[in-house]
């Protein structure tokens, strides 16, 4: 499962062998059972998780109480409520098992020290944030720009998978539209 996330992190920046078994000591193992509630919101989110295998599904709650998904994540991804976990306040957000998954994890208070400890760990941190503020903005332009069937032909080619895993309720809120205008759309682009 660690060399998923070694992987990862070798094609940012190369830990020394010393900086990958410090890192490695601070990892915890934690599996959630499919539908289960990884964080719930106005839980503090303690831990950035690592999807060793499985996937997940990021939510809120809109006026009417209704669900609108603001965010997926799978396998060799971070799963976390990131704004939560860096400002250690409450989880706008619910996080959500999509399907029995294993998360690598690793608590506030051990990933400050690893950034204390090595400047590689430190850098690895940075790039990873800018590459998770890099995806938030794409999804902001793609929602402002892009008409709906765009947003989905965009979802269908870049996450085909998780339209096998997702009620399309879920993915209807997540592309800003109705499960109706879903329906139509996918109508369309299956003739096309």
């Amino acid at each position: 499962m660690k060399h998923r996330i070694r992987e990862l992190f070798d094609s940012q920046a190369l830990l020394s062998d010393e900086e990958w078994e410090l890192f490695v000591s601070k990892l915890e193992h934690k599996a959630f059972n499919k539908g289960a509630m990884i964080l719930r919101e106005g839980d503090v989110e303690n831990y950035l998780s690592f999807i060793a295998r499985g996937s997940a599904r990021h939510y809120v709650y809109d006026a009417k109480c209704d669900e609108i998904s603001v965010g997926f994540c799978s396998s060799g991804s971070f799963c976390s409520s990131y704004s939560s976990f860096i400002m250690q306040s409450p989880s706008s957000v619910n996080v959500e098992a999509l399907e029995d998954i294993e998360l690598l994890r690793m608590s506030y208070e051990d990933l400050q020290y690893l950034y204390s400890c090595s400047h590689t760990g430190e850098r690895l941190g940075r790039i990873n944030a800018e590459l998770y503020l890099a995806r938030k903005e794409e999804r902001e332009i793609m929602l402002l720009t892009m008409s709906a069937q765009e947003r989905y032909i965009h979802l269908l080619e870049n996450n085909p998978k998780l339209l096998e895993l997702v009620k399309l309720e879920h993915i209807a809120t997540y592309l800003g539209i109705t499960p109706q205008s879903l329906s139509r759309i996918r109508k369309a682009v299956a003739i096309s």
